[in-house]
């Protein structure tokens, strides 16, 4: 560890702490040092790694900043969990989730088609037989890792020559209220679990039987329905939260 080290402050020239920062982020990642456990003392992080008190402190005032560690007066360093969380108290998309996390996330593949309805989604979007929907199928990708499979459906005449913007966004939601003045204001959700088929672990890099969380969503302007949301997420790479009120009596 020691030679690592030095070898690493000496060929990259960068200050100790930022060097300390990479070692033990790292060991985050990777489960050396778990979610939830304390990391070893700052005196025991000292005589580890070589360097002094402020070295240390330095470090961990970065990895706190990044959400990775939470000080705890009096009992020490702990291990943050690293899942996204989407609050489902706000109409946010998972796109929007994940960047606010700080993840870099863009777009693997998209592909615009223009479809009929069929009767869940002529029922989902109150629309007529023979209405037609653009569908929007997407492999999202978070630090060049797929994590999320999406399918939007929206219906045709809301969004009027949709197909020439593939590949032009990664964020729907903002798109669709820049491009088509389309502002979500609620939206109802069916949250599930399944496992990933082949399909879907093709596409996901992962293996059959993967855990996947699923979200379908109506999404509302002034409780009109203009978008249905089929997304298929990586389970141990996202959580969500919710919030509730009183009782039915």
């Amino acid at each position: 560890m020691m030679h690592d080290f030095h070898n690493h402050f000496k060929m990259r020239k960068i200050p100790a702490y930022m060097v300390i920062h990479d070692l033990i982020k790292k060991k985050i990642q990777d489960g050396t040092y778990p979610v939830s456990e304390l990391l070893p003392t700052e005196p025991e992080l000292e005589k580890i790694y070589n360097v002094s008190r402020t070295t240390i402190r330095s470090a961990m005032e970065m990895l706190k900043e990044e959400g990775l560690v939470e000080i705890k007066q009096g009992r020490g360093t702990m291990v943050l969990d690293q899942r996204t969380i989407q609050d489902l108290n706000k109409v946010t998309s998972v796109t929007e989730s994940l960047k606010r996390r700080g993840f870099d996330v863009r777009t693997k593949s998209m592909y615009i088609d223009i479809i009929h309805a069929g009767e869940q989604l002529l029922n989902e979007l109150d629309l007529k037989s023979g209405d037609l929907i653009a569908r929007i199928q997407r492999i999202q990708l978070i630090n060049e890792k797929p994590i999320a499979i999406m399918k939007n459906y929206i219906p045709h005449q809301l969004v009027p020559d949709l197909e020439q913007f593939t590949n032009k966004f990664s964020g729907l939601y903002e798109f669709l209220e820049e491009h088509y003045h389309l502002e979500i204001d609620s939206a109802n959700d069916k949250i599930f679990a399944k496992s990933a088929d082949f399909a879907e672990s093709e596409m996901l890099g992962v293996k059959p039987g993967t855990a996947l969380l699923c979200i379908r969503r109506i999404c509302y302007k002034e409780k009109e329905a203009i978008c249905v949301d089929d997304v298929r997420i990586l389970g141990d790479q996202y959580e969500l939260m919710i919030s509730m009120n009183g009782r039915y009596k």
